[in-house]
């Protein structure tokens, strides 16, 4: 586990075990939701999207939540354990002791796709179109990102210092690129302003989300 400080903020890396992430139940179920008619044909937005370009995303979908589908359970258990370890770093002030995934969704990104500036503390119109969010129920107690596969050209994830929404990750300045591998678990806070740049590779890169919170 590393922990780092970027901008201010707490950001933790950890590496999975292969037999715990490579589970043929699980891509199965990712597959078959990536290839429902409301994901691959999904309204989208100009603000409050993140994702732009060729690709695919779960995200505002309900009910079919990536830590409940066939196949997730090992992997969620291993998240859950890293994030409750990193409790006193994330949420000192809460006393859960259990996690509950508010959201969580998969990405999956082809050539020429990105993802726009964007955190995780405010339910914008686009999340509340697609969902029973508001800004009261909508913010996590941490956000956790779960790389699959990540081939050679792959998207960074850029975290940005005073960001602002709906930008690409080219309009400002003050940035730190992460360079990931397959396996590995990112968590931030949900104030973390952050994008990814633009994929140049043929190969898909796949990633899961989770907005966590600490419950009793």
């Amino acid at each position: 586990m590393i922990v780092e400080e970027i901008f201010g903020s707490p950001v933790i890396t950890v590496q999975c075990p292969d037999s715990i992430y490579h589970n043929p139940e699980l891509t199965k179920s990712v597959e078959q939701i990536l290839n429902l008619p409301t994901v691959k044909n999904r309204w989208r937005s100009d603000t409050g999207d993140s994702h732009k370009g060729s690709g695919l995303t779960t995200v505002g979908q309900p009910y079919i939540d990536l830590a409940y589908l066939p196949g997730a359970k090992q992997l969620t258990d291993w998240i859950s354990e890293q994030l409750l370890l990193v409790k006193p770093i994330m949420a000192p002030g809460k006393t859960g002791s259990h996690i509950h995934y508010k959201r969580s969704w998969t990405n999956r990104l082809y050539r020429g796709s990105q993802g726009m500036c964007h955190n995780h503390t405010r339910a914008d119109t686009y999340i509340q179109e697609r969902g029973d969010y508001n800004e009261e129920n909508f913010c996590p107690d941490a956000v956790a990102i779960f790389y699959v596969d990540v081939p050679e050209g792959s998207s960074q994830l850029v975290l940005i210092n005073n960001g602002i929404p709906d930008l690409p990750h080219t309009a400002f300045t003050e940035k730190h690129f992460m360079t990931h591998t397959a396996g590995q678990l990112v968590i931030h806070s949900p104030q973390v302003w952050h994008a990814v740049t633009e994929h140049q590779s043929d190969s898909p890169r796949n990633v899961y989300v989770f907005d966590a919170d600490y419950v009793n």
